[in-house]
């Protein structure tokens, strides 16, 4: 065998895709666009724990589905559903108010706008969920009220509760929090060793101005062949801006409680507050869909931190 073939021949050998690389680079860029049409459906294990210092305050998981109800060239119309929630843990004092506001979510369906990139931009029936939520809850605070052990705490705290849903934007920020963070990587194109930053802003939870906010994604590992990517994600909101939002939310609290209570309640100043956000998203590139997220939100305020861990996982 000449040379000249001989190096041909061991050419085609290497091209051969058994004798390629262990492990690829990986793709230079990908897009995360899902093709959403009507009638797909996911399953996820949802679970959310909330610590404050070494304390558990609160400890539940649930089944959710998601299914696409419509979709066009515009986005999709997406049904958001939480099923029964397991209380894993609680706090003694929080228990039966964790159990009144679990029971104003069960099986409340949200109808979720998302645009043509996966991206959520709203809810479609705010109203609708204000108003079943309050009914879920007016309907446990009796069953809870008829026990003696918790009547109290919850004839004393029902009013603040409900302030929450005092308006459809406030029932809506609620709403979309978990949401956002599942679909939070879709509508974005990553470059490898790129990490993608930018200027945002979150949502106020307490329905006032959004809060300024630096985020970013960073690609941390990419398996071209399984289809997968893993990616981290950063956010840190401004601290003047979230100390102001948290005053006046403690403010309006107040208010409302003093008059459902016809009393004047004590004016509270709040240290300065800081919100951050990580994330670690396990993405399908191929399709775009999650199959495990995890999420932890840290507010401090003064020397107390709170951090509310959120997970997804696709079943």
């Amino acid at each position: 065998m000449t040379d000249a073939k001989r190096r041909t021949l061991l050419g085609l050998i290497a091209s051969l895709p058994i004798f390629g690389r262990c492990a690829d680079a990986g793709p230079p860029s990908f897009e995360l666009i899902p093709a959403l049409r009507a009638g797909q459906q996911w399953r996820f294990a949802f679970e959310r724990q909330v610590t404050r210092g070494p304390e558990v305050m609160h400890w539940y998981r649930a089944p959710l589905h998601v299914r696409v109800l419509e979709a066009d060239a515009d986005g999709a119309l997406l049904e958001w559903v939480e099923g029964a929630q397991t209380i894993v843990d609680a706090h003694p004092q929080r228990g039966a108010l964790l159990a009144l506001g679990l029971a104003a979510t069960r099986e409340v369906p949200l109808r979720l706008r998302v645009d043509a990139a996966g991206r959520v931009v709203a809810i479609a029936n705010a109203a609708e969920v204000r108003g079943l939520c309050l009914g879920l809850m007016d309907a446990a605070a009796v069953q809870l009220g008829a026990d003696p052990d918790t009547r109290d705490i919850v004839d004393t705290m029902l009013p603040a509760m409900k302030a929450a849903y005092a308006s459809d934007e406030m029932v809506a920020v609620a709403s979309l929090r978990e949401p956002m963070i599942l679909f939070g990587a879709m509508g974005r194109r990553f470059g490898a060793d790129e990490p993608v930053e930018f200027r945002t802003a979150l949502a106020n939870p307490l329905g006032g101005a959004p809060l300024p906010a630096i985020a970013r994604f960073a690609i941390r590992a990419v398996q071209p062949r399984a289809g997968r990517a893993e990616l981290g994600w950063l956010m840190v909101s401004d601290p003047a801006a979230t100390t102001a939002a948290a005053q006046a939310g403690v403010d309006t609290a107040a208010r409302l409680v003093g008059d459902a209570i016809d009393d004047d309640p004590e004016h509270v100043v709040l240290p300065p507050v800081s919100l951050e956000e990580r994330g670690d998203f396990v993405v399908d590139t191929a399709s775009a869909w999650p199959a495990r997220v995890t999420h932890a939100r840290t507010v401090r305020v003064g020397a107390m931190a709170q951090v509310d861990s959120t997970s997804f996982t696709l079943t």
